[in-house]
């Protein structure tokens, strides 16, 4: 008995391994076409939950997607109500999930198929230079792994948990069934993975080791333990993401109660119905079904309740009028192709920031030292989350995206670090930036993202006007009407500001292109060069 159960641990730890797998290469097989999917097709209700569904089927993992959501929510990429009805569709994508385990756990022997899967998997792994490729090797890596556990933990339930009566539970009442959730949501809150503990539970189910109605009860803990995950995402998070993560709560948590309620006549009306359509009532086929089914009716008793609660949640989690606020936290960082476009969208916000800082000094002749300090604070909790994205899985494409979010980070810093030692030259002309203020203006006036045509266009007005000052200054010291040392400050202002306003701009612009490179992954990231009034690809 004691080997049945060790194998059984053993099959549960390559279940996981195998969910693991199967989620990060199908992250990495989608790429920015999953981030594609959110923004463009989430227009309407029916749509979000539809995108939810196929999102989760796509990756394996609701926990990914919401996670995900809750991150674009954040940054402002996804509404609050779109964001809303992709968790309902993620949840309802999940319970599809419990068809599979029931669908190849029924008939298939598991291991003659889990063999063959891996045979392939690991030469896409190995043999291919295509990161996507990669990524379905890996994932088709983790499929075969799942296999293999299932087909374990199966052998181990019909050996190891054979004598043992689950079904004293079902004695119990309503005791017994409220133990079976609590027991679904802890095993799901510690695994963190509800596709185990429903692979589990169905494979028990199908053995006969534990009966129907408590392994419904199993499967109603195991959909409200889902969102533990997303609650430890928004402990620090924005008033934004506490939204999001709150609906998701209400989501499973009525969904659960109205499952507790319907239980019974839910389970009867499915076998009725399995056995007048298929005439087959196999154990493991009506809980998946109930899984289902008890999701669907979450999302039809959501659907007309969504716009009131997403009123009431507005006035709740106020978000702080500081600043410095940051959008970004943990959810965002959840699947790095999101987390890139988030964070590209952070950079230009910060940008806007500096040379909003800018504009402020110029018009008030000194530079407001809160303020510096405030963008600091932004572009050093951008560079922290930049870091620990680095530290993520990633494809070389994303890698490379990453590279360009660094490169323009930095660019800002420097645009930030010229900010002071401009500022001192207002003490010798206070109208040393007459120039620049319009330029800053239209840069601190700009939508986000930028319009890279009117911002280039902007650019190239202001260095055709400032090399008309710079003639001016030549002429002026070669016909004496000023001195060569003032004629020298003078140029050494234009040479510094030119450098800031350069930085800002390409930073600008390359953040811009960032963006657009997942809409558009064939274009190149353009930034101004002062030397021809042109903007040129970024170096």
């Amino acid at each position: 008995m004691w080997s049945d159960l060790f194998m059984g641990l053993g099959a549960i730890g390559l279940m996981l391994l195998g969910i693991d797998w199967m989620t990060r290469g199908l992250k990495t097989a989608a790429g920015p076409s999953f981030m594609q999917l959110l923004q463009r097709w989430t227009g309407t209700p029916l749509q979000g939950i539809f995108i939810g569904s196929v999102s989760t089927l796509a990756v394996q993992s609701s926990t990914a997607v919401t996670v995900a959501t809750i991150g674009f929510a954040n940054a402002n990429i996804l509404s609050l109500s779109a964001a809303a009805f992709i968790i309902y569709g993620s949840n309802l994508g999940s319970s599809l999930s419990a068809w599979l385990v029931a669908v190849v756990g029924g008939g298939i022997k598991l291991d003659d198929l889990a063999l063959p899967i891996l045979g392939i998997a690991v030469m896409l792994k190995l043999l291919s230079k295509h990161s996507r490729r990669q990524g379905i090797g890996e994932a088709l890596t983790g499929f075969a792994l799942l296999f293999l556990g299932l087909g374990y933990l199966k052998t181990s339930f019909d050996s190891a948990f054979i004598n043992i009566d689950f079904a004293f539970l079902t004695s119990l009442g309503v005791w017994g069934i409220l133990l079976s959730m609590l027991a679904g949501i802890l095993l799901t809150v510690v695994m963190q993975a509800s596709l185990a503990v429903v692979a589990l539970v169905v494979t028990a189910v199908s053995t006969g080791a534990v009966p129907l109605e408590i392994g419904a009860a199993v499967v109603i803990g195991a959909n409200v333990g889902t969102t533990s995950t997303a609650l430890l995402a928004t402990l620090a998070a924005t008033a934004t993401a506490k939204r999001v993560a709150s609906l998701h709560v209400l989501f499973n948590v009525l969904t659960a109660i109205v499952a507790l309620l319907l239980l019974k006549p839910l389970l009867w009306g499915i076998q009725e119905i399995a056995q007048l359509l298929f005439h087959d009532t196999q154990p493991q086929f009506i809980l998946a079904l109930f899984h289902t089914m008890f999701n669907a009716l979450g999302v039809v008793l959501m659907y007309p309740l969504t716009p009131p609660l997403l009123r009431w949640l507005e006035t709740k989690f106020k978000a702080p009028t500081y600043q410095g606020s940051f959008s970004l936290d943990q959810s965002s960082l959840a699947i790095p192709s999101l987390a890139i476009k988030a964070m590209s969208l952070e950079g230009m916000r910060a940008g806007q920031l500096i040379a909003r800082l800018a504009l402020t000094m110029g018009r008030h002749h000194e530079l407001d030292a809160q303020l510096l300090e405030d963008n600091k604070q932004i572009l050093q909790n951008l560079h922290h989350y930049i870091a620990q994205l680095a530290q993520q899985s990633m494809s070389a494409e994303e890698a490379e995206l990453l590279n360009q979010l660094v490169q323009n980070q930095l660019r800002l810093s420097m645009a930030l670090q010229l900010l002071p030692a401009l500022a001192r030259h207002l003490d010798q002309d206070p109208a040393a930036f007459e120039l620049e203020i319009p330029y800053w203006q239209a840069l601190s006036d700009s939508p986000l993202p930028p319009d890279s045509a009117a911002l280039r266009h902007a650019y190239r007005q202001f260095i055709r006007e400032r090399q008309q000052k710079k003639q001016r200054i030549v002429q002026d010291v070669l016909h004496e009407r000023r001195g060569q040392e003032s004629g020298g400050d003078d140029l050494l202002k234009l040479a510094e500001t030119r450098r800031f306003n350069q930085q800002l701009t390409k930073a600008l612009l390359a953040f811009g292109k960032l963006q657009s490179r997942f809409d558009q992954p064939e274009s190149i990231v353009e930034a101004p060069e002062e030397s021809s009034g042109q903007p040129q690809t970024a170096a």
